[in-house]
């Protein structure tokens, strides 16, 4: 129940946000948090995603695309997976007919990916773009996502987004951050037992980049520089971002 009153606060709060700053983006994602089956490795996986990707491009009837997370800095007595598989399409409706091509005729994939895969569930999730990255995608492109989890702080809510996100682009653009920033907010198929009211996500071109931005982080916090935080959010995990499939640039 308190993700759907959550869900329906961010719809409304965002067509707000939206009528007053074209900026944010809405999509639908989709994730999979997997373990290889015994003896497979990321090879045998991507095997199976390369027959996946040319089922797609005869089959799929929305623009869709893909990226495997592996991790780089985690704890696996926390997160104990080998990857994430994340799909984006423009709209749930797009997400639904991805879903429905792939259902109603890619049965012997489907099958070649059980066989080298264990996944634990698969949840649609709202995907809230920020901040867009300053370089584009790129087929095949590799980078890295740093992700926490957030819940909002006493006396914070929806309302707050706006003016926080305005106030954070700025402090971002002034100390030279190129990566993009999301929120990903649960929704069908997401655990029950769910405390977090969504995931905050930001991208770097390498890992350089992103230990400069840890730089830049504690320094500011050290001359009470940074801005307000609405959220309170755990420590970030950093994840390696390959492309798999990239139907069009997300703008």
């Amino acid at each position: 129940m308190k993700i759907k009153i959550i869900l329906l606060s961010l719809i409304f709060a965002l067509t707000s946000f939206l009528s007053a700053d074209d900026h944010i983006e809405l999509a639908a994602m989709e994730g999979l948090q997997c373990n290889f089956s015994e003896g497979k490795d990321m090879d045998d996986v991507m095997r199976v995603i390369s027959q996946w990707n040319e089922f797609g491009d005869e089959n799929f009837g929305a623009p869709y695309n893909a990226w495997i997370f592996t991790p780089v800095y985690r704890s696996n007595s926390d997160y104990d997976f080998d990857f994430m598989f994340l799909g984006f399409t423009n709209t749930f409706k797009e997400m639904g007919r991805v879903q429905d091509d792939f259902q109603n005729g890619a049965s012997k994939i489907a099958a070649r990916w059980n066989s080298v895969t264990e996944c634990a569930g698969q949840s649609m999730n709202l995907n809230v773009e920020v901040r867009t990255p300053k370089n584009p995608w790129e087929a095949d492109g590799i980078g890295y996502a740093s992700i926490s989890s957030c819940s909002f702080k006493e006396g914070k809510s929806m309302s707050d987004l706006e003016g926080n996100s305005k106030t954070w682009n700025k402090y971002l653009d002034n100390s030279g951050f190129e990566g993009g920033i999301w929120r990903w907010w649960p929704e069908t198929g997401s655990p029950t037992s769910l405390t977090l009211d969504y995931w905050m996500v930001a991208s770097f071109d390498s890992v350089e980049q992103y230990g400069q931005s840890r730089d830049a982080r504690f320094a500011a916090m050290m001359a009470d520089t940074r801005p307000e935080e609405i959220h309170n959010c755990d420590t970030p995990r950093l994840y390696k971002s390959t492309n798999i499939r990239l139907d069009q640039p997300e703008s």
